[in-house]
């Protein structure tokens, strides 16, 4: 093409030219990237607001100070000396004690962390929501998310152990925790610092800092070295310093958010890539006379492609723009739900906005490189040749196969016993999910012949509908593959979940085979217990276990705990399938004969009020902490009048743990001296994370299904635009518009249909070798398969319903054209 002033980058403008007279073919492009760039651009945005929650969670009480000692633990009189010599430091302005502990709630198996509060009002970090800070040793306020978990309101009263005292304190207040992701899976307080100190309640504190404020007069490093100076042996930092320390320890749960945001954002870039993909294929097959006729007049196969990669540009930065402004909207409105300040991170949000016009380019690539091949000749063609329906080739066959067997094969070594077993699956499973994608043309033809099958032989719309997805293996096989992908990752976290937790369950009941235990540290326990017990909400059965106090010998010193004996009753509400307790053996927790020194096997003694045995000892975890099991008979030996000083409690399925454990404490409010424990808590720590963590997934993911929906009705839309004489052919032949409408609507059914079913297979697989890797990973024993039926089936018909209304759109254009006036069209 000749150059000068007036053509200069004559492509450009002609690609630019093409947007502005037909916008309506890149709409769902456009979409596409809007989509995936606006989930980036929240989930980046989300994560910044979280991070910055979360660190003034763990640096709270440091981050209006200058410097940081953390002293070891010892003498409070020792502490005070050295703050009065730390606040006599030239440029400190105060020094303050802070303290961490934590301790178990009595009448629980739960713990609460306490932190003290400073005296120092500038160091409080949190706001009151409620009540008043505590002043005295005997008060303590609770974050609001613990309170609701604890049952416990402004001036109620709780006791609190730790290894060394216990204190009943009074709630004088609670403060706002706030809604964020880890919100709530670990219960935390605050006291006033003579909490500490106080002679009748000396606690251990895990953790104590001197928080030191500096005056301005000195820089922060060199206060540090002057405060070094006097502290001693003890670690002195800047409060950068240690809250950098801080969050390398206690920011991994922060990290997996991230990671899983990062490769579900990557998955919905992958299947907005394949549509993009997808529908420039498609114009260029629509657009194989225009280029023709360029190439004709002599423009370059290169200026072709750039023409090609510069209306995608175009496309990916209009996109990019309309995504960040969605990603920033629902930011905005997170941040208002979770409470919390809208943080956006400029130069994450400008990477990610590159990056999706660089995902729009990228995927014009091989369109552009198929649109420069085309002959001016062939391409003035009124109809087009057979490139645009062309088959897989062998070559890309046997490649795919051979992906497919690889991926098996590193699978199968996955599941063997292997050092390597997580590596091999996690890219066992890659490489054959990337062979059965590229391979789609394969077998998708073949699924969407049988699924129309039996639709054929409803009359001659269905039949066309059914050719029409044939008629196009390319077209059809890129379509199902980013239904595919996003339906098989879908399927693929659901299996992989139910699988985790059915197995975490099955782990946790042979943990702790008892759903519910409220026993009596020592005498019976009252008669009413157990049926105020079986009339709390959630409880299935009841039954009482007698119990005794019994001295425990095994060469060491004798330990002084109790001895249950639980008749068949009460074996029947353990969780995991338990042998009989017989008289032969006594039953042990692993922890407390490792505690005593003593090896599974071996002879102990039990001695009681009636009498003693010696009998070996086995690791049971179905005896708690602090017991030993024996047969009733045995139980009998020791005691003959051992009273019921323990009930059993079996929980329903399905019942709200939060709820069950609230009003439990309630019950045993009452009755000095009981305790609730039982395998509940530890289960709703793991099903809290793991639900939130699935919700979150989900969601994520619902992302991609919606751009491959997207790419559904782009498909059909694109079609119908190139099939415009043949629809009018059949509205002269006397095809209705409601037929023509219906014929769209099942060519759609089919392909959603055919995609999530392939999806959903796959996702069943790959969930299963996913959850299979990683509870051997964690040593998880008696690994079960689980998917979720109704979730399932719901994903399926999400995908055929929101198929068949993608296809509305199309299919109302291609019905509002005469026969006349599309034949007319040239």
């Amino acid at each position: 093409m000749t150059t000068g002033r007036q053509t200069r980058f004559p492509m450009a403008r002609t690609a630019l030219t093409e947007l502005r007279h037909n916008p309506r073919r890149v709409i769902a492009v456009v979409v596409a990237i809007m989509i995936s760039v606006g989930y980036l651009t929240a989930s980046v945005t989300v994560l910044a607001g979280e991070t910055a929650a979360f660190e003034r969670t763990v640096i709270a009480r440091t981050a209006e100070t200058d410097v940081v000692v953390t002293v070891g633990t010892g003498d409070p009189a020792a502490h005070a000396r050295l703050v009065a010599r730390i606040t006599e430091v030239a440029g400190v302005a105060s020094a303050d004690l802070s303290f961490l502990s934590r301790g178990r709630v009595t009448g629980s198996s739960e713990y609460v962390q306490q932190q003290s509060v400073p005296a120092n009002p500038g160091l409080r970090w949190t706001d009151l929501t409620e009540g008043r800070w505590p002043g005295t040793p005997d008060e303590i306020v609770l974050t609001t998310l613990t309170a609701r978990q604890l049952n416990l309101g402004v001036g109620d009263r709780i006791t609190i152990n730790d290894s060394n005292s216990s204190a009943t304190l009074t709630v004088t207040g609670l403060t706002h925790e706030g809604n964020q992701l880890l919100s709530g899976l670990a219960q935390f307080s605050f006291v006033a610092p003579s909490f500490y100190s106080a002679a009748d309640s000396i606690h251990t504190s895990l953790q104590t800092e001197i928080l030191v404020i500096g005056d301005g007069t000195v820089p922060q490093d060199r206060l540090a070295e002057d405060v070094k100076a006097v502290a001693g042996g003890d670690r002195v930092e800047t409060s950068s310093g240690f809250a950098q320390r801080k969050m390398s320890e206690k920011t991994q749960g922060v990290f997996i958010f991230q990671l899983l945001l990062l490769v579900f954002g990557a998955v919905a870039l992958l299947v907005g890539s394949i549509m993009i993909v997808n529908t420039f294929l498609i114009l260029v097959a629509q657009r194989r006379r225009q280029i023709g006729l360029l190439r004709a007049v002599g423009a370059q196969r290169g200026q072709i492609q750039r023409g090609l990669l510069v209306e995608a540009a175009a496309i990916g930065a209009i996109g990019s723009l309309l995504g960040v402004g969605l990603g920033v909207a629902l930011s905005a409105v997170v941040a208002a739900v979770l409470g919390g300040p809208l943080t956006v991170p400029a130069g994450q949000v400008t990477a990610v906005a590159l990056v999706g016009v660089a995902i729009a380019v990228l995927s014009v690539l091989v369109p552009a490189r198929r649109a420069a091949m085309i002959a001016p000749l062939e391409a003035l063609r009124t109809v087009a040749g057979d490139a645009t329906g062309r088959r897989t080739s062998l070559v890309r066959r046997i490649g795919s196969l051979a992906m497919v067997v690889l991926g098996l094969a590193a699978i199968g070594l996955g599941f063997a016993d292997t050092a390597f077993a997580l590596l091999y699956s996690v890219a066992g499973s890659f490489v054959c999910a990337v062979g059965l994608l590229s391979a789609v043309g394969l077998y998708l033809p073949a699924l969407l012949r049988g699924l129309g099958s039996t639709l054929r032989r409803t009359g001659p719309t269905a039949r066309l509908a059914t050719d029409n997805t044939l008629r196009n293996p390319g077209r059809a096989a890129a379509t199902g593959a980013a239904l595919m992908l996003a339906v098989g990752l879908v399927v693929a976290l659901q299996v992989g979940a139910a699988s985790m937790k059915a197995t975490a369950d099955g782990n946790l009941d042979a943990r702790f085979p008892v759903d519910v235990t409220v026993s009596m540290f020592d005498g019976p326990l009252p008669a009413r217990a157990a049926d105020d017990i079986a009339a709390v909400a959630g409880i299935a059965d009841v039954t009482g276990v007698r119990s005794a106090r019994v001295t425990f010998e095994g060469g060491g010193k004798p330990k002084r705990v109790r001895a249950l004996g639980p008749d068949a009753d009460a074996m029947a509400l353990v969780s995991a399938p338990h042998p009989p307790i017989t008289a032969g053996v006594i039953l042990a927790d692993p922890y407390l004969l490792s505690d005593a020194g003593i090896r599974a096997g071996s002879p102990v003694t039990v001695t009681g009020r009636s009498g003693s045995v010696t009998l070996p000892v086995e690791a049971d975890h179905l005896a708690p902490a602090d017991a030993l099991i024996v047969a009733p008979r045995v139980l009998s030996t020791l005691d003959g009048d051992a009273p019921v000083g323990t009930a059993w409690a079996k929980a329903r399925p399905g019942a709200d743990i939060t709820e069950l454990r609230s009003q439990l404490r309630t019950v045993v409010e009452p009755l000095t001296g009981a305790e609730v424990g039982g395998g509940l808590s530890a289960k709703y720590v793991y099903h809290t994370a793991l639900d939130r963590l699935l919700a979150l997934t989900t969601m994520l993911l619902a992302v991609a299904v919606l751009i491959a929906l997207v790419g559904v009705g782009n498909t059909l839309g694109l079609s119908v635009l190139e099939r415009t004489r043949e629809s009018a052919l059949l509205r002269a032949l006397g095809l209705q518009r409601r037929q023509l409408r219906w014929m769209l609507a099942i060519e759609a059914a089919l392909l959603s249909l055919a995609g999530a079913a392939v999806g959903i297979a796959a996702g069943t697989f790959f969930g299963w070798v996913g959850a299979h890797a990683v509870s051997g990973q964690l040593n998880l024993e008696n690994i079960q398969f689980a998917m979720s039926v109704p979730q399932t089936l719901g994903v399926t018909v999400v995908a055929a319903v929101a198929g068949v209304l993608a296809s509305v759109l199309p299919g109302r254009r291609a019905a509002r054209a005469t026969p006349v006036d599309a034949l007319a069209e040239t």
